[in-house]
C-alpha cells in the first residue's frame, strides 16, 4: 500500500495506546480484548515505524488504523463501524 495512503489512514484514526488498559478478557483466553478503543492522530503515533502493519478500515469518509503490533498483543478489538459493530483480530 502507498506510503500516503498508509499515513493519512493513520492520521484519520489510530489506535491509541491509551485504549490497551480495557476490561480484562475472561480469564481462559491468554489476552486482554480491547473494547472501545480511543484514537490519536498519526503526529502523535511516534511508536509507529513507516513499514508497520496496520488492519485499515474504510467506511465512507471514516478511516481507522489497527497496528498489527498492539494486535499481536491484544488478540481482539471491539470497536463501532458506522454501520454497526465490528470485531478485529489479529
Amino acid at each position: 500500500m502507498n506510503r500516503s495512503i498508509v499515513s493519512t489512514l493513520i492520521g484519520f484514526c489510530l489506535l491509541a495506546a491509551a485504549a490497551l488498559a480495557q476490561t480484562p478478557a475472561p480469564s481462559n483466553l491468554p489476552y486482554t480484548a480491547v473494547h472501545d478503543p480511543q484514537f490519536i492522530s498519526a503526529a502523535e503515533a511516534t511508536f509507529m515505524h513507516d513499514d508497520d502493519r496496520v488492519i485499515g478500515l474504510m467506511v465512507g469518509k471514516t478511516a481507522k488504523a489497527y497496528p498489527a503490533g498492539i494486535l499481536s498483543q491484544h488478540g481482539l478489538v471491539e470497536d463501532q463501524s458506522p454501520k454497526g459493530p465490528i470485531a478485529i483480530t489479529w
